[in-house]
């Protein structure tokens, strides 16, 4: 990745709650769920510039949250946080998506599959019906298995 920057990882702290929430909700992401516990940091020279997060439910493990600021996208910071959670969730692991970040995800071998697929968690979680009523946008539900 020829853009690539030199970024941190590193658990996020309590002090990272409220950027966290924060980004969240400038990203429009899914609000639930929200533990700075569960979630990892990027940083580039000491300034936060991405997040991410695994949700832990009964059956599953969900990648979710993943916000990368605008002035920093295309540099490796997503990469590197998707690589970091997939390392301490394991496999397999699920995420839900916009229908137009499927092919981003795609890139990390991440497959589409059905509601009647999903654990039983998610299919409880995404109701397609509700999704598309709410937020008016296909998801998705993906899945890699390692």
């Amino acid at each position: 990745m020829p853009d690539a920057i030199a970024i941190t990882i590193r658990p996020a702290k309590i002090t990272d709650d409220k950027i966290i929430k924060s980004m969240i909700r400038g990203a429009r992401l899914d609000p639930t769920s929200l533990n700075w516990r569960n979630f990892l940091i990027a940083e580039h020279q000491g300034k936060i510039v991405g997040i991410g997060q695994v949700k832990h439910y009964p059956g599953c493990n969900e990648l979710g949250s993943l916000v990368t600021f605008p002035k920093y996208r295309g540099k490796g910071v997503a990469a590197r946080l998707i690589s970091e959670l997939e390392a301490q969730a394991g496999f397999p692991l699920y995420l839900l998506c916009a229908s137009k970040m499927e092919a981003y995800y795609q890139r990390f071998g991440y497959e589409t599959i059905s509601w009647w697929e999903a654990p039983t968690f998610l299919k409880l979680k995404l109701s397609p019906t509700i999704l598309v009523r709410i937020f008016g946008i296909r998801v998705l539900i993906m899945r890699k298995l390692s």
